[in-house]
């Protein structure tokens, strides 16, 4: 299964003291386990990134996304002016109550055109705009 990966999962699994860094890698374990695929923006990667810098260094900051950018299970999909402008109108505009990032709304169309149902995510952006979490075991229907 094709599940996007969000920033939020991404630092979980990188950084051992976030809070959620225990969830993720049970769910990332149980992802990979079933072969699971991953599919992400470069938006995603470059905010990952700079999280990164902060809390562990350039050096690591450098190393993990380099990790990432080399590993078969990834796939980073570009942002272009054409996506950011569908995901304004598909996504802030339709969801103008809603307070969701730019990323977010990038994210939510892409899994819209990649015909992907469940997130890798701790954002409960993802279940406002339709979309199901990965949880240990399954998707997160019940949160």
């Amino acid at each position: 299964m094709r599940v996007l990966v969000d920033t939020g999962a991404l630092l979980g699994l990188y950084h051992a003291r976030d809070q959620h860094h225990v969830r993720a890698v049970q769910i990332a374990g149980i992802h990979k386990t079933s072969g699971g695929r991953y599919v992400g923006t470069t938006l995603i990667l470059a905010e990952f990134h700079t999280l990164l810098l902060y809390l562990r260094g350039p050096g690591d900051a450098r190393n993990v996304v380099a990790k990432l950018l080399a590993d078969q299970r990834h796939e980073w999909i570009a942002v272009s002016a054409e996506l950011a402008r569908d995901a304004t109108i598909n996504w802030l505009t339709r969801f103008s109550d809603q307070p969701f990032s730019l990323t977010d709304a990038v994210s939510f169309e892409v899994m819209r055109r990649e015909k992907i149902t469940h997130a890798f995510a701790f954002d409960h952006h993802f279940k406002v705009a339709g979309f199901e979490l990965l949880r240990a075991g399954a998707s997160e229907k019940d949160r």
